[in-house]
This record gives structure tokens, C-alpha cells and sequence, in this order.
């Protein structure tokens, strides 16, 4: 049964898949709303189809994307994130394919991701200092999504 879409959800104005506008609020999965399309029967979520598909962690993008910002080496911004060289240079690459519409789909899975996770902001591997760069980094983040 298709849940009732909420205001405050980001939903996506077409399906990812067949670009139908009927679509209808489906629960959620991994802390994203998911979302069915009535025309072609499948569900997504917000990050489908996109270079940012399949990528964890995304309470830690927003420190991510403030390095990238910053100018830092893949190497520091893994150190940044506590991340392994190798998924910092997936990380970068895969932001940098990202469109304008898809950077928007990015900033609202980051903020879906602190919302629904408490945790992130009380949790062991988040310090107040880390906290403090996120929400300092959020003026950049918004000049990077335009």
C-alpha cells in the first residue's frame, strides 16, 4: 500500500526510470524516502539513476564536499572524513559528474541524512569539531549547488 506523500518530503517532480509524473510516496529504505511510479511500476528514491547511486556514508558527504571545496588532496580529504584514499577518489569523481539538478538531489539526501540520523550528530565517529565545519560549510555547499 502507497503511503501518503508529506510536504516536507523533497520529492522528485518524474519518475527516474520513465520519467511519468504519477508517483506516489512508498516508504523508505537506508534513511531515504523511496518513492513507486504508477506507469512503470518500479520504485526509487532520490539518489536513483544518478552518480551518487549506491555510495554510503552520506552523513559524511557534507564534510566530503567542504573539503572538495577547500581544495584539499584526496588523501586529506580522506583523513578529513575517515574514509580510505580509495573511496575519497570514488567520492570526488563521482560529485564531479554530477549536474546542477543532481547536486540539489545530493544536498537533499545530505540533509535527509542528518535529519533522520541523530545518532550522526550524538554518535562516536562524529566530533563537535566535525559538527561545527558542517554547519559552517552550509553557505558553501548552497553557492556549490548553483
Amino acid at each position: 500500500m502507497a503511503l501518503r506523500q508529506s510536504a516536507s518530503d523533497p520529492a522528485p517532480v518524474a519518475c527516474s526510470h520513465c520519467a511519468s509524473d504519477r508517483i506516489v510516496r512508498w516508504g523508505a529504505a537506508h534513511g531515504l524516502p523511496r518513492y513507486r511510479c504508477h506507469a512503470c511500476k518500479r520504485t526509487f528514491n532520490i539518489l536513483t539513476n544518478t552518480p551518487l547511486a549506491h555510495l554510503r556514508n552520506r552523513q559524511r558527504w557534507l564534510t566530503y564536499v567542504g573539503t572538495m571545496l577547500e581544495g584539499r588532496s584526496i588523501r586529506g580529504s580522506a583523513t578529513a572524513c575517515a574514509v580510505s584514499p580509495a573511496t575519497s577518489s570514488r567520492w570526488r569523481h563521482r560529485f564531479m559528474n554530477c549536474t546542477a539538478d543532481q547536486r540539489a538531489k545530493l544536498f537533499a539526501a545530505i540533509v535527509a541524512a542528518y535529519s533522520n540520523s541523530p545518532e550522526v550528530f550524538a554518535g562516536e565517529n562524529v566530533n563537535s569539531a566535525n559538527l561545527a565545519w558542517c554547519k559552517d560549510l552550509l553557505p558553501l555547499v548552497m553557492s556549490w549547488l548553483a
